[in-house]
C-alpha cells in the first residue's frame, strides 16, 4: 500500500533546537469558469466532542491512483481518525496562468474523503512559476502579488464549501527559509493572510482559518524561531485574522511532555513566553492551537534515541519505533486532555523511502513496504480510548 509520492510538504527539521525568546486589504473576487461541486453540506462537529485527531499527508493523495487512494483512506478510517490534512497547491491548480484551473486531482480526494466521513484541512500554499517574484525559482517563493493568491483561495473556497470544506490552513511553515523564500518575513505573511482570509470569508461566512503551522527552528540562517515569529505576528494584528493558531509541535528525540525549553510541544504553554501566553496578552485566550503536524522519524543518517536513552550527547535525529509509538500515545492523550489544543494531526501515514540519508523518509505509521510500525496500533488505541470526549488534565513524568 505504497503512496505515489509527489511531495511538497510540510517537513520538520533534523534537530529540535533552542528557540530564542523573545492591514486588512479588500480583494475583488474572480470566480473560475468551472463551477463548484454541488453537494449537500455535512453537519459540523458540535461542542463537547473529543479533540479531532487527523493525519497529515502533504502532497501525496491527489497523485494516487484510485485504488491506492481508496486503500489509503480506508486505512485511515480503520485507524480511527476523522480528518486529513493535505496540500491544495496553487502551483498544482493553476500551473500555467491565472485564468486556467485544474481541480481534477483534488476533486477526487475530496469526494473519496467525504464518502468516508473524513473532513479535510487543505493547506493553501506554494506559488506557480507565473506568480513568483523575479529571480525566485521555486514553488516555495512568497507570491509576488498576495491578491493573486487570495483570488485562488476564494476560488477554492467557492468550489469546495458546498462539499463541507470550510477549514483552511494558510501556507505552511512561513517562519523558515525552506517554505518562505527568499527569506521569512512576518509582515509579508500577515499581509498575505489578511487578503486571503478576507477573500475566503467573502465567499464562505462559515470559513474557519488556521494560520500556517510554525516549524521548530532557531533564529538563524534566515529562519525565525516560532515564538519570535508569533510574537511579531501578534503585534502586527495577525491573531485577529484567524480562528486558530497553527503549530508544528515536534518534540523528538523526546516525548511531548519532556520539560525543556527547546521542546516545541512545551513552547505551546510550558515556557515563558509561550504561544498561550502571547494569546492571553492579546486578549485571545479562547483561540485554540491546532497542531497541524506532530510525529517522529524512525531512521536517518545520525544517532537514534530510545525511551531509555535519549542519547543527547550524540545529537540524535530520529527515534526507534518503540519511542515513536510512545509519542503517538502521549500526543493523543495530552491533546485531548488540554484546554488549549483544538486539533492534532500526526505526520505522516507512510514512509517515503528506505534511504537513510534523510529523516524525511521515515515519519510514517507504516513502513515503505506497507507494514505497520508499532505507532499505528498505539495511535489507534489512544484514539479509541479517548473518543468519549474531553478528558481531565493528564500528568506525565517529565
Amino acid at each position: 500500500m505504497k503512496n505515489q509520492v509527489k511531495r511538497k510538504r510540510t517537513p520538520f527539521f533534523v534537530i529540535v533546537v533552542l528557540v530564542a525568546f523573545i492591514v486588512g486589504i479588500g480583494v475583488g473576487l474572480l470566480i473560475p469558469n468551472s463551477g463548484p461541486l454541488h453537494v449537500s453540506k455535512p453537519a459540523r462537529t458540535g461542542p463537547g466532542k473529543a479533540t479531532p485527531i487527523g493525519l497529515s499527508y502533504g502532497d501525496t493523495l491527489p497523485w494516487d491512483s484510485a485504488s491506492v487512494l481508496s486503500q489509503t483512506l480506508n486505512d485511515a478510517v480503520a485507524l480511527g481518525i476523522t480528518t486529513i490534512r493535505l496540500d491544495l497547491g496553487w502551483n498544482d491548480i493553476q500551473p500555467v496562468s491565472a485564468s486556467t484551473y485544474n481541480w481534477t486531482n483534488f476533486d477526487k480526494v475530496a469526494q473519496a474523503a467525504r464518502s468516508r466521513n473524513l473532513t479535510l484541512l487543505p493547506i493553501l500554499t506554494y506559488t506557480p512559476p507565473w506568480a513568483r517574484p523575479p529571480g525566485c525559482t521555486t514553488a516555495q517563493c512568497a507570491p509576488a502579488n498576495p491578491n493573486a493568491f487570495a483570488l485562488f483561495a476564494a476560488a477554492a473556497s467557492t468550489r469546495y464549501a458546498p462539499m463541507g470544506i470550510h477549514t483552511w490552513e494558510i501556507w505552511n511553515e512561513p517562519n523558515v527559509v525552506g517554505f518562505w523564500q527568499p527569506a521569512p518575513n512576518v509582515a509579508q505573511y500577515v499581509n498575505l493572510l489578511s487578503v486571503t482570509s478576507t477573500a475566503i470569508r467573502a465567499v464562505d461566512p462559515q470559513a474557519f482559518i488556521v494560520s500556517g503551522g510554525l516549524a521548530p527552528s532557531s533564529t538563524s540562517h534566515g529562519n525565525i524561531a516560532p515564538l519570535t515569529f508569533f510574537s511579531q505576528f501578534a503585534a502586527l494584528g495577525g491573531i485577529s485574522l484567524v480562528d486558530a493558531i497553527g503549530d508544528h509541535s515536534y518534540s523528538f528525540p523526546v516525548p511531548p511532555a519532556y520539560n525543556a525549553g527547546w521542546n516545541a510541544w512545551q513552547q505551546m504553554t510550558g515556557t515563558s513566553p509561550s504561544i498561550e501566553s502571547i494569546l492571553v496578552a492579546y486578549g485571545a485566550a479562547s483561540k485554540k492551537i491546532w497542531i497541524t503536524e506532530y510525529g517522529a522519524p524512525t531512521n536517518g543518517p545520525g544517532a537514534g534515541a530510545t525511551s531509555s536513552n535519549y542519547n543527547f550527547g550524540k545529537s540524535p535525529d530520529h527515534v526507534d519505533e518503540a519511542l515513536q509509538a510512545q509519542m503517538a500515545n502521549d500526543a493523543v492523550r495530552l491533546a485531548r486532555s488540554s484546554s488549549y489544543i483544538g486539533a492534532l494531526y500526526w505526520y505522516s501515514y507512510q514512509d517515503l523511502g528506505t534511504a537513510k540519508s534523510t529523516i524525511e523518509n521515515f515519519f510514517g505509521l507504516r513502513r515503505f513496504d506497507g507494514s505497520a510500525k508499532p505507532a499505528w496500533q498505539s495511535l489507534h488505541n489512544a484514539i479509541i480510548a479517548t473518543n468519549s470526549g474531553p478528558l481531565s488534565p493528564m500528568h506525565f513524568i517529565k
